[in-house]
C-alpha cells in the first residue's frame, strides 16, 4: 500500500517521502513540527519575522527595517526564544556598521545568554555576555512598557516608571573585548553594577579591579 500523506494546514502536505537536492534557493524556510506550528525559521533580509508572543506580534515594525538575515528559535508554543542574526552596511562615504548575535531566550523572556559581535567603523566589541531577567511574561512588560510611554506623565516621571519596570533587567557578566582593545572579564552584581574586572588593557598590561557598589575602584592587583 502506497502511504498517503497527511494534510496538517491549507494546502501544506507532508508525506513519508523523501527528496534530495544538490542547491536549493529559498527566501525564507520554516522548520515545523506535524501539526505544522514553526519550531525554527531562516529567513533572509526582506523576510525578517516579528517578535511573537503570547500568539500575536507584540511589537509590530520590530527589526522589519534592519540589515539582518540570520535563524529563530521558537518554544513549544511558538514563541521567539531566541537566534542567530548578522548583517552589515555600508554607505556611499565607506563609513561600516557591522553585527551578529546567537542568542538563548529565558522561557517567556529575553535573552539571558549571548553571543555578540559588533562593528562601527574602527571600533570593534565581541564576547560572551551572560544576564538575568525577571520573572514576568515580556509580553505583558512590553504592554506595560507601551502604557507608560504614552501616558499623561512627564518624561522624568516616564523614565522613573520605565526603571522600575526594567530594574531585574541586567547584565551580570562578560567576557570578550572592548572597543579601545583591552581584553575582560567583567562580573556585575544583582544591580547590573561592574564589581570586578580582570583587564589586560591594550598596551599588554594585566590587573584585576574591585569596585564598591558605585563604581568605585576599593582594590587593585597589582596595587597602584
Amino acid at each position: 500500500m502506497i502511504p498517503q500523506p497527511n494534510k496538517i494546514k491549507g494546502d501544506n502536505i507532508m508525506s513519508n517521502k523523501k527528496e534530495c537536492f544538490t542547491e536549493l534557493d529559498v527566501e525564507k524556510l520554516n522548520i515545523v513540527d506535524k501539526t505544522g506550528k514553526v519550531k525554527m525559521t531562516l529567513f533572509n533580509q526582506e523576510n525578517i519575522p516579528p517578535l511573537i508572543l503570547g500568539g500575536k506580534d507584540v511589537l509590530p515594525g520590530h527589526r522589519q527595517s534592519d540589515p539582518i538575515s540570520g535563524l529563530m528559535f521558537y518554544n513549544g508554543k511558538g514563541e521567539e526564544t531566541g537566534g542567530l542574526i548578522y548583517g552589515s552596511e555600508e554607505d556611499e562615504d565607506g563609513n561600516v556598521t557591522a553585527g551578529a548575535s546567537l542568542t538563548f531566550d529565558q522561557y517567556n523572556q529575553d535573552q539571558i545568554i549571548q553571543m555578540h559581535y559588533s562593528k562601527e567603523n574602527d571600533e570593534q566589541l565581541y564576547g560572551f555576555s551572560i544576564y538575568d531577567q525577571p520573572n514576568e511574561n515580556l509580553a505583558d512588560m512590553i504592554e506595560k512598557d507601551k502604557q507608560i510611554r504614552e501616558s499623561d506623565l512627564n518624561e522624568a516621571s516616564k523614565q522613573e516608571e520605565l526603571a522600575k519596570l526594567y530594574q531585574d533587567s541586567v547584565p551580570r557578566a562578560f567576557m570578550g573585548k572592548g572597543v579601545k582593545g583591552d581584553v575582560s572579564l567583567k562580573l556585575m552584581d544583582s544591580n547590573g553594577k561592574q564589581r570586578i574586572r580582570m583587564i589586560v588593557d591594550e598596551n599588554d598590561i594585566p590587573k584585576i579591579e574591585f569596585l564598591d557598589a558605585e563604581g568605585n575602584v576599593t582594590y587593585t592587583l597589582p596595587p597602584e
